[in-house]
């Protein structure tokens, strides 16, 4: 249940709550990693409301009023949450703090009045070990607006790429926030596809939805797999955007290779023999970071092949729900369906006008990724939020996984019709985010055991 949070000017060192509140002995008041004692008084005028004090806000470094949860432990009433959102790329713009994301975190930040607590975002440079707080923005009527907050109850991690995010400073931060501090982070790192695949083909429920992959491609492994399959993907295994993806196709006694160079131009190349393909295309690049995958004839529409993101959220209640489903257009010759490839996004509406083939194909994937959802948040064990899967059609109907993204691209969400989704996946983001701060309250031992 969420109460509206009034500062009073006041020095009273109390804070008063409506009567639906049962206390039994708490002496204690905690804002993220502050804490304080304070006196608590039930007043029956209010409803919904709780009034704090301002020299008690003060303590717990409140920064405003606010729609809040309340959490009740043995000696201590819980104000919040107070959820941070790590990230890079700050600048020194009051406008664009975070430069062009900017825009992203104000549309998740303001979802925090429909969800309830404080959310904001922070860097490496905004945290004060010495004094365990943290200068963070927060998104407000007036725009942004910084303040000095605790350190978080729960943190969301929106480091922008992989390079950041494998940087020595920012693993470091984030293994002292949580093993020294104890505080839980939720899509902790990138995923990387060859870890994913492993870990899915262990499951009995995902291992059908998965393509053959293999790691390290040589030209016997790609042989092999275009004699069974007739077509093969390269992939980085810590790629996105589709970049560096090369499709390999046997054409009789043909070898092709499609690939976007390094202009953006969507290239073919046709040879002979593949060892002549090999040692044209891949002699002087590394590929001992890479999978090989089983190409699959996808469905089409008007000769263009496509695929689907559907995106999972955690609700509030900690329970996996697919929250946007968007097909995306290749481009033609184009290695993959991304946007920055030519690719284009239609609603499933668009793609199948049928409302009896619609409502099969949208129960198939939501099935798909919900089943997904599950078996990577087991295998893993770790705390996730938020996941991007790309899932394909194919000409006889069985679905296959291609990817799945702990950081999914948000470009589905530019289509006017899919807008609405955009809100729902951020707002979900921050409810996900209360879920996990009532349990770290609650049970803390279960996040870390």
């Amino acid at each position: 249940m969420k109460y509206t949070l009034t500062i009073q000017e006041a020095e009273e060192n109390t804070i008063y709550l409506p009567p639906d509140i049962s206390l039994s002995g708490q002496t204690m008041a905690a804002f993220g990693s502050m804490s304080t004692a304070c006196c608590f008084v039930s007043s029956p005028v209010l409803d919904k409301h709780i009034v704090i004090t301002n020299d008690v806000a003060k303590r717990l470094q409140i920064p405003f009023s606010a729609d809040i949860h309340l959490f009740l432990t043995e000696d201590t009433v819980h104000l919040g949450p107070l959820i941070g959102i790590f990230t890079a790329g700050f600048t020194k713009s009051p406008l664009r703090p975070v430069g062009k994301r900017s825009f992203f975190f104000a549309k998740l930040l303001s979802q925090e009045k429909k969800v309830g607590g404080f959310a904001f975002v922070f860097g490496a440079h905004h945290i004060h070990w010495e004094k365990g707080t943290i200068t963070g923005y927060f998104y407000t009527e007036n725009g942004w607006v910084q303040h000095e907050v605790p350190f978080p109850t729960v943190i969301y991690n929106r480091l922008p790429n992989r390079r950041i995010e494998n940087d020595e400073t920012f693993q470091a931060i984030k293994e002292t926030l949580k093993k020294e501090y104890g505080i839980p982070l939720f899509n902790e790192n990138f995923f990387n596809k060859w870890e994913i695949y492993r870990l899915l083909e262990k499951h009995p429920l995902s291992r059908p939805y998965l393509p053959n992959t293999s790691f390290y491609p040589t030209i016997k492994t790609a042989d092999q797999f275009l004699k069974r399959y007739g077509e093969a993907y390269l992939k980085p295994a810590n790629g996105s955007l589709g970049l560096g993806i090369y499709h390999l196709l046997k054409k009789n006694t043909k070898y092709e290779c499609r690939f976007r160079d390094e202009h953006g131009t969507n290239r073919s190349q046709t040879f002979p023999t593949l060892s002549s393909l090999w040692e044209n295309v891949f002699s002087q690049k590394k590929l001992d970071s890479y999978i090989i995958q089983q190409g699959i004839r996808l469905m089409e529409v008007n000769g263009r092949k496509f695929d689907f993101r559907v995106h999972t959220n955690k609700n509030e209640e900690g329970v996996w729900q697919v929250s946007a489903i968007a097909a995306k257009i290749a481009e033609k010759r184009s290695v993959t369906t991304h946007i920055n490839n030519g690719g284009i996004v239609k609603t499933i509406e668009e793609i199948f006008p049928d409302r009896s083939t619609r409502n099969h194909i949208i129960r198939q994937l939501h099935d798909t990724a919900l089943t997904l959802s599950r078996c990577l948040e087991e295998q893993l064990q770790m705390n996730i939020g938020e996941i991007g899967f790309d899932l394909g059609i194919d000409q006889q109907y069985r679905i296959w996984m291609f990817e799945a993204n702990s950081k999914p691209g948000r470009c589905i969400f530019k289509h006017p019709k899919l807008k609405r989704y955009d809100e729902l996946t951020a707002m979900l983001s921050l409810a996900y985010a209360v879920y996990l701060s009532k349990k770290i309250i609650d049970e803390p031992e279960a996040l870390f055991t």
